[in-house]
């Protein structure tokens, strides 16, 4: 017995869901957690009216942000097919131009940023201009910022993109830590962001130097409805998944005091534990998907093992929650105030775990280009705002909101899955985990 189990764990270990992506999973892992950190630290040392204006500014951020990810996959598959074709100068040329549109992209959303300031600083309730400021210059540079990740993914180079999530991670945390004690307070959280962009952004450029050495003569032509197609309603899911779990916190914000909003912010902090173990697995997921199913090779199995790995820990989390509530308040937030929302921490798992098996199968049928799932994910999207608005005289009330829609969200995701592949997984589908490629 003890053989076929460490025989199952090494054959799992070495498996391409993990063995494949081990620096991107380990990079994302290790910046998710030091983000997490800065969460923490600065829960536990701004107020609570001012940690609710950084949670509601950092939703907003995140939100803002979300398209970028739609960016990536389109990247991704022209650059590398100009690698795998040696073409270095056609993707030379390729890159410069991706380079300008994010950039005038990035430009006018920095100013869109400051043209809505008094509309956005009004709904949040803030009192400083230089909050929308900060925010609207973040997300500009996270827009440049993705370019050259992409790339790196694209030349297969995975432990340059995996230091870069952990060089995010860390100078955010660095930065955050010494601006707040000087006293900057949710300013300098906001400062760090900025900082915290650049500085992978700019490391990135030494395995990408050679680009630069190129001759850009010839045109890269690439048909713009083909970009289209999978760009826009690839925006909009993604845009829409990520404000299940941010527009929550926004709307607490508009609708509660900003103490009781901050409650709610501490609340949403620990229940996203949960993500933070979990968000790894689809992102490697995506791109081994769209390898296999190009392949004709098995890519059920694959996506099993992803639902498997995500809903075993946060199944486990849910229940700590449930357990040790008001001691795990207080370890992360540190008691006080915030053990009023301990009641509430298992019922906020449960949501966050349903929402991590939706982001598993969002990423599934996106790999697979599956892209009218949309239209499923922008209406629990908008219901989810809609029932808020209607419903949150408390914030028990607010997660029902949340946990309602996402569930109805799963079941339809699950239903698609079956109308999709019935067939496929009657006849021809076994889960295994094989040490390669099946």
């Amino acid at each position: 017995m003890k053989e076929k189990f460490l025989h199952f764990g090494t054959r799992l270990i070495r498996h391409e869901l993990v063995s494949g992506s081990v620096y991107i999973f380990l990079g994302f892992l290790l910046a998710s957690f030091l983000g997490f950190l800065v969460n923490l630290f600065l829960a536990r040392n701004l107020s609570s009216s001012d940690y609710g204006i950084y949670a509601s500014l950092l939703s907003l951020f995140t939100l803002a942000s979300i398209p970028t990810q739609s960016i990536i996959p389109i990247v991704v598959r022209f650059a590398t097919d100009f690698f795998a074709k040696s073409e270095l100068d056609k993707a030379s040329n390729f890159y410069f131009k991706v380079f300008r549109f994010v950039f005038v992209l990035s430009l006018l959303i920095f100013l869109a940023f400051i043209t809505l300031s008094t509309p956005i600083e009004n709904f949040l309730h803030l009192d400083n201009f230089w909050y929308v400021f900060l925010t609207g210059l973040s997300v500009s540079f996270s827009y440049l910022a993705i370019i050259n990740v992409a790339f790196l993914q694209s030349l297969l180079k995975f432990s340059f993109v995996g230091f870069s999530y952990i060089l995010n991670g860390a100078a955010r945390l660095a930065i955050t830590v010494v601006l707040v004690y000087l006293g900057f307070k949710v300013f300098g959280a906001l400062i760090a962001i900025i900082f915290a962009i650049l500085a992978p952004f700019l490391f990135q450029f030494i395995p990408l130097r050679f680009l630069f050495k190129q001759k850009r003569k010839i045109e890269t032509k690439i048909s713009g409805k083909e970009i289209i197609d999978y760009a826009l309603p690839t925006t909009i899911t993604t845009l829409s998944l990520m404000s299940l779990t941010s527009t929550d916190v926004i709307l607490v914000k508009h609708f509660f005091s900003a103490e009781t909003a901050g409650l709610y912010g501490g609340l949403s902090l620990i229940g996203k534990v949960i993500f933070y173990f979990t968000g790894p697995i689809p992102s490697v997921m995506f791109p081994l998907l769209i390898r296999r199913h190009n392949l004709g090779q098995n890519f059920h199995s694959l996506f099993y093992l992803a639902l498997i790995l995500v809903i075993v820990p946060s199944i486990a989390i849910t229940i700590i929650y449930f357990i040790f509530p008001q001691f795990i308040v207080s370890l992360f937030l540190g008691g006080g105030s915030y053990l009023k929302i301990a009641s509430l921490l298992g019922l906020f798992g449960i949501f966050l775990t349903i929402f991590s098996l939706i982001n598993v199968f969002v990423n599934f049928f996106l790999s697979l280009k599956k892209t009218n799932i949309y239209l499923f994910v922008l209406f629990a999207a908008i219901s989810q705002i809609v029932l808020i608005n209607f419903f949150h005289s408390s914030f028990t009330q607010v997660i029902f909101d949340s946990l309602f829609v996402s569930l109805g969200l799963l079941i339809i995701l699950f239903i698609f899955y079956i109308i999709n592949y019935k067939n496929l997984v009657k006849t021809r589908e076994k889960f295994t985990i094989s040490p390669g490629l099946n």
